[in-house]
């Protein structure tokens, strides 16, 4: 019996080194990386949820689309950052697409569970509904970003995953939907925010704090500072890339940051963040 407990105890001395060994290392591998806001978009409301609808031929006409905290949908180009109202119905989700030399469409998922989608109907960047005679319903959370494909994947409220088709006719401002069921876990889409970055790192938002942490325990914290005419904030809610030509210093992509109970979001440069996380890791 004594010999057992010797055992035990044994095993739980080692467990506690091993784990002191672990904290030690990932302090060992800890750095800290202070990146400035590049822009801001104001708007009227706290933003909750952001993604993205570019532009291939006029890049800089690429638009952001937003959900604020009423549920309203809002749009804003990173030419201008002037946020415009598109709907005040109330909304859940947003996913946008990227189809090239095509007007832009996005897709959003009402308090009904219904997925309506808009497409842009003017140069200005205005966006209106499309008709659907049959839109997909039971809905709560877009998965994946379709980028150039025409389907998008969603969660219902049974917590299946689905694809959906369409076929968008932009003479008539209608579009045909089929949804299928998929084998696809719904933990993804439903777990924190997480992007990636450089191949390598994922950027989190992890209770209040940025980190950028790859396979080989490497951690960097991420502070957004003031830029020269841009507060910073140490209050983000949320996190947005996208890696696409959204124009002027975003021409490899940018990352949205929306923030803690202010009617506003942070720009940042893509290219830049790259830059900066590169040279931290590997100092001249």
């Amino acid at each position: 019996m004594i010999n057992k407990y010797i055992k035990i105890i044994a095993i739980a001395i080692a467990m506690f080194l091993a784990s002191c060994q672990f904290a030690v290392d990932r302090n060992k591998n800890q750095k800290k990386l202070d990146i400035s806001s590049t822009s801001e978009i104001l708007t009227n409301a706290p933003i909750s949820e952001v993604t993205f609808v570019p532009n291939n031929i006029a890049t800089w006409l690429g638009h952001l689309i937003m959900i604020d905290k009423t549920g309203s949908i809002i749009r804003a180009s990173t030419s201008d950052r002037t946020a415009k109202l598109i709907t005040e119905d109330s909304y859940i989700d947003v996913i946008g697409t990227a189809l090239n030399n095509q007007s832009g469409v996005f897709f959003a998922i009402n308090n009904r569970g219904v997925i309506v989608s808009f497409i842009e109907i003017t140069n200005a960047g205005d966006f209106a509904p499309l008709k659907n005679k049959n839109a997909p319903k039971d809905f709560i959370k877009f998965c994946k970003n379709p980028r150039t494909t025409n389907s998008i994947i969603a969660i219902k409220n049974n917590d299946q995953s689905y694809q959906i088709n369409y076929n968008i006719n932009e003479k008539t401002k209608s579009i045909i939907t089929t949804e299928t069921k998929i084998k696809s876990s719904p933990v993804s889409c439903l777990a924190k925010i997480k992007v990636n970055l450089l191949d390598e790192y994922n950027l989190t938002l992890n209770e209040g704090l940025l980190l950028l942490n790859d396979n080989q325990r490497n951690l960097i914290t991420l502070t957004i500072s003031d830029g020269l005419s841009i507060k910073g904030t140490i209050n983000p809610a949320g996190i947005y890339l996208v890696d696409q030509n959204m124009g002027n210093v975003f021409n490899e992509g940018l990352i949205a940051v929306s923030i803690k109970e202010e009617n506003r979001i942070i720009l940042l440069s893509l290219n830049y963040v790259k830059n900066e996380v590169i040279k931290l890791l590997n100092p001249s």
